[in-house]
């Protein structure tokens, strides 16, 4: 079955495949490279331990039953293959580009990468990872974020936060456990694909169903939901690092995710507050107007079955009680008061020309349809939301921040002990 949608920016075909997987393909013509993301549904969600889908994804390109670490490298080289990859929280990715005439080439060396790697070195991975881990949570915002997201997503399948892997990788004491999840979750028909570049798309899918071959009875993972979310009370977590002289606070509570009505408000919203940088409110009032800071912002980020809304700011320890409140004055401005004409409409610009921008090359156009997709969406709905964000109302801005900035809120603050 081939459906497609060609209004605006997306001539998007959306292809079944026989091994079970489905193909996205955007045409881009004159683009110099072919750009393909490979999708794996579950990630940090269907792990029986907070980083095993990390690890998995690291040891991808570290040994396979046909290529030693030292030959991938070689033949990456070889090809002028881009390759990446990574996990989050509903799946994992193998992000790639290379040049047309190695189409063959690079799907055969992926899809090796994909269902024969040997996991063999996951001892060596505990240390690096641990060591990554150790090294991230040393600087003071990134612990402040790992103690919110920690603390936001502690009773959920999206648990794996930096201080729980860290918790978990001693437990990993076989290899058992990352090949389970890797066997199980690795799968062709476990996978979406989108693919954007000047290639005939005839060419591209009998390619995917030649090197990616599903074997006789593999079952596509189960979704697992996480119970609903929710913060049931107000919480201030903080942690003492007296050798920083700035604190580093977040504030954040649970929002709608990608395909919920309420998100093209909620995108508005973070625009507004402090998702657009100069322009945003806690630009001008905290930083420009207060002096309280030199970052401060906003940041609506979504999973497949939840969303985030954080704030932050990085600011003088002294100024933690001014800052705090700057946070709440500026939220209860958007709960209590519709926004102007002219800071709606200037909101809505700043979104959909971003977005104009972000699609400009081949791998921008192939991570952008994926990512949605993966996350949820339709092409059609995809299609649809640009118009949905110019069709937001100031009433709606205002209702989404009583729904989701009126509830219970978590606050986490790294910094001098002395002013936490």
């Amino acid at each position: 079955m081939t459906t497609s949608t060609s209004r605006h920016m997306l001539a998007t075909q959306e292809i079944s495949l026989s091994n079970g997987s489905t193909l996205y393909f955007h045409p881009f013509e004159g683009a110099p490279r072919v750009a393909m993301n490979i999708y794996v549904h579950g990630g940090n969600r269907l792990e029986s331990k907070a980083g095993i889908a990390d690890m998995v994804d690291d040891l991808l390109t570290e040994g396979t039953t046909k290529r030693t670490a030292e030959q991938i490298a070689i033949d990456m080289d070889s090809l002028s293959l881009d390759l990446e990859n990574d996990t989050r929280r509903d799946y994992s990715i193998m992000s790639a580009t290379f040049l047309e005439e190695d189409l063959d080439a690079s799907l055969e060396f992926m899809a090796d990468m994909l269902f024969n790697s040997t996991l063999d070195s996951y001892e060596k991975e505990k240390v690096r990872l641990h060591g990554e881990l150790v090294m991230e949570l040393d600087s003071p915002r990134n612990r402040s974020h790992d103690i919110f997201m920690t603390e936001l997503f502690k009773d959920s399948p999206y648990r794996a936060s930096h201080s729980n892997i860290l918790e978990t990788i001693p437990q990993i004491t076989s290899v058992a456990p990352l090949q389970a999840f890797y066997k199980s979750i690795y799968t062709p028909n476990n996978m979406l694909i989108s693919v954007a570049g000047d290639i005939d798309v005839d060419r591209v899918k009998d390619k995917i169903e030649k090197y990616f071959q599903a074997s006789s009875g593999e079952n596509r993972q189960s979704e697992n939901p996480p119970q609903e979310l929710k913060i049931p009370e107000d919480r201030y977590l903080t942690y003492a690092k007296d050798d920083t002289n700035q604190l580093h606070i977040y504030k954040g509570w649970f929002a709608p995710p990608l395909e919920h009505p309420d998100y093209p408000a909620m995108v508005v919203l973070n625009t507004i507050l402090g998702g657009a940088g100069l322009t945003s409110r806690l630009f001008i009032e905290l930083r420009d107007k207060q002096g309280l800071a030199y970052t401060v912002r906003s940041q609506y980020e979504s999973s497949r079955y939840a969303g985030i809304f954080m704030l932050y700011i990085g600011t003088e320890p002294s100024n933690r009680d001014k800052a705090l409140k700057g946070f709440e004055v500026e939220c209860g401005k958007l709960m209590e008061h519709p926004v102007g004409h002219q800071e709606l409409d200037e909101a809505k610009e700043n979104i959909l020309g971003r977005r104009v921008v972000y699609l400009e090359t081949a791998p921008q156009q192939c991570t952008y349809i994926g990512n949605q997709v993966a996350l949820g969406l339709t092409l059609e709905q995809m299609e649809q939301l640009p118009e949905r964000i110019q069709a937001v109302t100031a009433l709606e801005v205002q209702e989404v921040a009583q729904r989701y900035m009126g509830k219970p809120s978590i606050i986490t603050a790294v910094g001098p002990s002395k002013y936490l």
